[in-house]
């Protein structure tokens, strides 16, 4: 999901690379707009972190549908930080996504991204959002637990790979008409049975899981075994957490 922390995964990061997601980027710093107030000066052009890029300039076949940037969510509204609708990643990992793109081509297949970078404001507003009583999207997304059970079973956290701008929330489209294939439930069933390996599914079901998650394994992403739709990638030379809003129109460096 779009806010997985994963288990043991963040004491492992933090312990290995000392200095991940202490260097934290927030939208000034993403932004070179340094005119004086009132000085009728030009804004200069407001640019992604050089670390990051739209997806759509790297891979361009790779379909969007940012869930969080509208209603289809567990939350039921768009979140806090989604004020576009391009998909954003580091390069290394936009790179890796173009690469398992065009592994699937010659089988006739695609990729639908439902979510990619996450503004760190965006986790704050989950956090908050679960202490409100608002259950209006408990049935489709997380009918078996509560809200408090969405935080315990590590479906959320309040960090998430996603901030890092290296995790990507992803299904198999055919290529050609977009048609997502049968995975055996939608993006963010918050349930046993998104785990990608969970035995009550039908072949064709588990085997679509299994050939999403061999693709992207062989390009270097990693799965997060709850949910059969995240994927991380590790092989970036320094983590930074992020905090710029998403906005189609940033210039890329």
């Amino acid at each position: 999901m779009n806010a997985r922390l994963l288990c043991g995964l963040l004491p492992l990061l933090l312990s290995a690379l000392p200095t991940a997601c202490q260097h934290t980027v927030s939208s000034s710093a993403a932004s070179s707009s340094t005119a004086a107030p009132n000085s009728g000066a030009a804004t200069a052009p407001a640019y992604l972190h050089e670390t990051l890029c739209y997806v759509d300039s790297v891979a361009p076949s790779v379909r969007t549908d940012l869930k969080y940037a509208g209603c289809d969510n567990f939350v039921g509204r768009p979140i806090d930080g989604y004020t576009g609708h391009r998909a954003v990643l580091r390069r290394e990992a936009a790179a890796a996504l173009a690469r398992v793109a065009e592994s699937l081509r010659p089988q006739g297949l695609g990729l639908l991204i439902w979510d990619a970078y996450r503004p760190r404001r965006a986790m704050k507003d989950f956090r908050a959002w679960s202490e409100t009583p608002d259950d209006r999207m408990k049935a489709k997304f997380y009918p078996n637990i509560s809200k408090t059970g969405i935080y315990e079973g590590r479906y959320i956290g309040d960090e998430s790979e996603h901030s890092w701008g290296i995790a990507v929330d992803i299904t198999l489209v055919h290529l050609k008409s977009g048609r997502p294939l049968d995975m055996g439930g939608h993006h963010d069933l918050l349930d046993p049975s998104s785990a990608t390996l969970y035995d009550k599914l039908s072949p064709k079901q588990q085997a679509n899981r299994l050939k999403l998650k061999t693709a992207m394994e062989a390009a270097g992403f990693r799965n997060y075994s709850k949910e059969w739709w995240h994927y991380y990638y590790m092989d970036v030379p320094q983590l930074y957490s992020y905090d710029v809003p998403l906005d189609d129109t940033l210039l890329q460096r």
